[in-house]
């Protein structure tokens, strides 16, 4: 199964410090990055604090590392284009809620026990 990544989930997993590379791996997940959220990381690192700075080139450096599939979402928005492929069956990796309500299968972040959350509907 495919667990495309959204911006705010990589950035929050990262300082949660939740593994969730290997996380998604164990529960049979396997991570892709589209080009388009590996975009925006790097446009948010722009303007980022210190700390998100250090997180994000920490998650650009894993990604490299880790030899993440990437793919394209074609010529949409990124929230679009996760959408769209949310609604094809993958599962989307994002804290966004509006996301979340459209797309049938997603992760997210469970606050109590700060671990991954698999919702399917």
């Amino acid at each position: 199964m495919e667990a495309i990544l959204d911006t705010n989930f990589i950035l929050a997993c990262l300082k949660r410090k939740i593994n969730f590379l290997d996380d998604l791996e164990e529960q049979g997940f396997k991570p892709i990055l589209a080009h388009e959220v590996y975009q925006e990381l790097k446009d948010v690192r722009q303007t980022a604090t210190l700390s998100d700075r250090v997180a994000l080139d920490l998650a650009l450096a894993l990604f490299e590392k880790r030899k993440v599939h990437k793919m394209t979402l074609g010529h949409h928005k990124v929230d679009e284009g996760l959408i769209a492929k949310g609604k094809k069956g993958a599962y989307i990796a994002t804290l966004d809620a509006g996301i979340r309500r459209l797309v049938p299968n997603s992760i997210g972040i469970n606050n109590a026990q700060n671990s991954l959350e698999i919702t399917r509907q």
